[in-house]
């Protein structure tokens, strides 16, 4: 009997056993079904299309860029010693040439009245010499040995005057002071951090040209530039310099030099968009800007065959405003899709929005 009881209670731990693996795959199995009906509720998106069409477009092009000194120049101390006196500001202009600092040069003037006396000693003795060398009273090597006493005095008065003319710390363009790095008081090592000077009476507008866009560009050309702080003026600018290697974007950086003019007065790090006129206009075929896939370094559409879409690489040309030029890889037959890409994929159904 006890056994028995011991069978009949493992049958129906058995039993509870299989009950639950087969209600666990009955349950799986619904989920499955579940997720295969709303997957078959989702498998169609809706787009809109639009055709390639042929317009006449301008070949001018614009882009934006930040201005940036015409000049920057960060600038060190040459020698050592302890700053005695301070003429610049952060903030203030200086002119090229100007003293800014004076470093302590005390001791060095010391040094140098000690050379200066040793070196009129040295040419007194050389005279006296020269003149019992004419006599015969001294030999030729002992003359020589005084001259070149007279020389190394010369040599330790001009090192002294640089030391004295570098105890004065010149600013070496003009500018405005951006950056100061020492005050009254600071000692400086050769090397020691000064200041920092820009020039911005001239700017340098940066901007990052596309391939086919940089081709067209030549440097003396002039462009049109408009600042985001002033819209409503425009700026003549003139291409200066053009960089020969693509960044990591594939674009190429051109500088564009204007006048900071006190009526549209401009700093560093403003910004603005230059208009290269190219002076004429073409016939291309174009397609909204908004249906590109990707980005313009590689672009990329969805083009509708049949009730699905096909994801296909073009080549683009000038961009025109909303609009981009398409070189190859469409015709006016193809239906390109123009809004609804976010959730699309290669080969995906779709449904046509009228």
């Amino acid at each position: 009997m006890k056994y028995a009881k011991i069978l009949m209670g493992l049958l129906a731990v058995v039993a509870l056993v299989v009950l639950g693996a087969w209600k666990l795959q009955a349950n799986k199995n619904l989920m499955n079904a579940n997720a295969a009906i709303a997957e078959q509720k989702i498998t169609v998106f809706p787009v809109s299309v639009i055709n390639p069409a042929n317009q006449t477009i301008s070949q001018n092009f614009k882009s934006d860029g930040a201005f940036v000194p015409n000049r920057q120049l960060k600038f060190a101390s040459e020698m050592s010693g302890r700053v005695v006196s301070l003429n610049i500001k952060k903030g203030g202009y200086v002119q090229k040439g100007q003293t800014v600092a004076a470093l302590d040069n005390e001791q060095t003037q010391i040094e140098m009245s000690l050379a200066q006396a040793n070196l009129d000693k040295a040419k007194s003795d050389l005279g006296k010499y020269e003149t019992m060398f004419a006599g015969n009273a001294v030999q030729k090597q002992q003359v020589e040995d005084v001259r070149m006493q007279v020389k190394s005095a010369e040599n330790r008065i001009e090192i002294l005057q640089r030391q004295l003319r570098k105890s004065a710390i010149i600013a070496p363009m003009s500018g405005i002071v951006n950056d100061l790095s020492i005050e009254v008081g600071s000692f400086l090592s050769p090397g020691t951090a000064i200041a920092e000077i820009v020039d911005i009476n001239n700017l340098k507008l940066q901007v990052h040209l596309l391939d086919f866009e940089v081709l067209k560009v030549k440097v003396g050309q002039t462009a049109s530039i408009t600042p985001d702080l002033y819209p409503d003026a425009k700026i003549t600018g003139s291409v200066n310099a053009i960089s020969a290697i693509a960044d990591g974007s594939r674009k190429f950086e051109v500088e564009i030099t204007i006048n900071n003019s006190s009526s549209t007065p401009l700093k560093a790090g403003m910004t603005a968009s230059a208009l290269f006129n190219m002076g004429s206009s073409k016939n291309a075929l174009v397609i909204p800007a908004n249906s590109i896939v990707g980005s313009i370094q590689d672009p990329q559409v969805y083009v509708l065959t049949g009730e699905t879409v096909q994801l296909k690489k073009i080549k683009v040309g000038s961009i025109y405003n909303d609009k981009i030029e398409v070189v190859s890889g469409l015709t006016t037959t193809d239906k390109v899709v123009s809004s609804g890409q976010l959730n699309l994929n290669d080969g995906v159904k779709v449904k046509v929005l009228e």
